[in-house]
């Protein structure tokens, strides 16, 4: 079929498969929820936090508002599930940054690790380091000398997941992404591992900028669309 003829049949086509467009934060959410099977959408406090990050620099919760955050949690010695959840954040923390919202958005990790200090800051950083994530918007946090070992697991158990020690150096534990307005209230949760970093990213644009930006998230990627075929 002919470039010509083909785009008007696609702009139709993705027109009246396209959700009609938000007018308020819940519409937006409802047209999301249709896209996006793993996101659960809220309204409720965040809980707050006290930590340190790998500086040793205390980071509240309350020094997060006016951004929205998006918050997880891993443990730093696993080998499975929590490797693949930083690439998923990764790939959120690009997209983000690439519709220009690095200054707007804040990335938080905090580690559940019991083991000690030093060698979990280490552990810490060469995630940060392998991942290649923007240390400009992304912070890793876990407890200081002073707190117990199970600080930031009681932390992790606030948000409603648990991270419990069953051999060395394992940990069993769900796995959620949490996004939280500027106003420090919970709005979403993506569970696992399988849902599309481009709808999270969705998500924050309607934070950050109303609504309406769903909407100019469909029409960019028409444009985005069509500029690489007839280029």
């Amino acid at each position: 079929m002919k470039k010509e003829i083909y785009a008007p049949l696609l702009i139709l086509s993705l027109m009246t498969s396209s959700p009609s467009f938000a007018h308020s934060l819940e519409d937006a959410e409802a047209e999301l929820q249709e896209r996006e099977r793993y996101a659960q959408f809220v309204d409720q406090p965040a809980p707050a936090f006290s930590l340190t990050d790998v500086d040793d620099n205390i980071v509240s919760s309350s020094d997060l508002e006016e951004s929205v955050v998006v918050l997880n949690f891993i443990y730093t010695r696993c080998q499975e599930a929590c490797p693949v959840h930083m690439n998923l954040i990764a790939e959120v923390q690009e997209q983000v940054n690439d519709a220009g919202l690095g200054d707007e958005v804040e990335f938080i990790t905090i580690a559940t690790d019991s083991e000690d200090i030093a060698g979990t800051r280490d552990n810490m950083r060469a995630y940060g380091r392998n991942f290649d994530l923007d240390p400009a918007n992304w912070r890793f946090l876990y407890r200081s000398e002073n707190e117990s070992a199970d600080t930031t697991r009681q932390v992790a158990e606030a948000y409603g997941l648990r991270f419990d020690d069953v051999a060395e150096g394992v940990q069993a534990h769900g796995v959620v992404t949490h996004v939280i307005d500027q106003s420090g209230r919970m709005r979403a949760r993506f569970h696992g591992l399988e849902f599309a970093p481009e709808h999270l990213v969705s998500y924050v644009q309607v934070l950050v900028k109303g609504p309406e930006a769903l909407s100019d998230s469909f029409w960019d990627r028409i444009h985005d669309y069509f500029e690489k075929i007839f280029s």
